[in-house]
């Protein structure tokens, strides 16, 4: 299920905003540039406003949280649009440390900051990191007007996503079933919304040894594909039932599927395509030869 772009929509539909007073303080200038950064409406320089940021930083009197807050709440969000999540999950968890101890932030503020936090440490592989933020923001997001239906769905998704790739594969298809369930009554049973949260749902089965499970998902998967020519899902699809079947003892079974993702790769004339789909053909008859 695709998540639909947040970013500007939410920030516009969350009114994130903090009232500059037009100072001259330190305190005061960052939250002009607060005020500014969170304006979908505005163009600004990265650089420019990292080289604010580090002057500021450094005039920060010892003992002052809120300034100290702001910048870190603010360097985590141009490192996260500069597309450097480390450095993003970084400075948005020190802001969100500080505002628990002394609260700085807008209720939308630390929520729009939570789920920064979710995104970037999700980005970065930071499993754990990701997985407690979005559970703390997907409750608070549950009834938020400006969230739709997918794009709760999209969150929890990315939860699932993210305890999968820590391992926790019972409570990853447990969300994922819910997200499927979710999307099905949103989009229809048959909709290509819903071929990413199959194939996961598939993953979580396969990784709890429910081979039975994991088939019927990919087959599923592989007839709404089809359907509706979404190409990457047919030769996944294809190349994941090939795999389950020879890692299962059917190396007949395996082959057809394989094959028969290389005749349609043939059909489409994409090269690319005909070339990976020959590859593993010719890799499972390597490994059948060695079985």
């Amino acid at each position: 299920m695709k998540l639909k772009q947040m970013g500007v929509a939410l920030m516009m539909a969350l009114g994130l905003s903090c009232n500059a007073s037009g100072g001259t303080t330190v305190l005061e200038r960052l939250r002009e540039m607060h005020q500014m950064l969170m304006d979908p409406e505005q163009i600004f320089s990265i650089s420019a406003t990292m080289t604010e940021l580090d002057a500021l930083a450094a005039k920060i009197p010892s003992g002052d949280s809120p300034a100290r807050g702001e910048v870190d709440f603010l360097r985590g969000y141009v490192h996260g649009r500069k597309g450097e999540s480390a450095e993003a999950v970084h400075f948005t968890r020190e802001a969100l440390r500080i505002d628990a101890v002394t609260s700085f932030l807008t209720e939308n503020d630390r929520n729009y900051a939570l789920y920064r936090l979710a995104v970037n440490a999700k980005d970065a592989g930071e499993w754990e990191i990701a997985i407690d933020a979005y559970k703390r923001v997907i409750p608070r997001f549950a009834r938020n007007p400006a969230l739709d239906d997918s794009q709760r769905l999209g969150m929890q998704e990315n939860l699932g996503f993210c305890l999968h790739e820590a391992g926790k594969y019972a409570e990853a298809m447990t969300i994922n079933k819910k997200v499927l369930a979710g999307g099905e009554r949103l989009f229809g049973a048959k909709s290509p919304e819903l071929l990413n949260v199959i194939n996961n749902l598939a993953q979580n089965a396969y990784e709890l040894k429910d081979y039975v499970a994991a088939r019927i998902y990919l087959e599923r998967r592989l007839k709404i594909a089809a359907q509706h020519e979404e190409v990457f899902h047919v030769d996944d699809s294809l190349f994941q039932l090939g795999v389950l079947a020879f890692e299962q003892g059917q190396p007949k079974e395996a082959e057809d599927f394989m094959k028969r993702r290389l005749e349609l790769a043939r059909k489409s004339g994409d090269e690319d395509r005909i070339k990976n789909a020959e590859e593993d053909l010719r890799v499972l008859y390597e490994k059948g030869s060695d079985a």
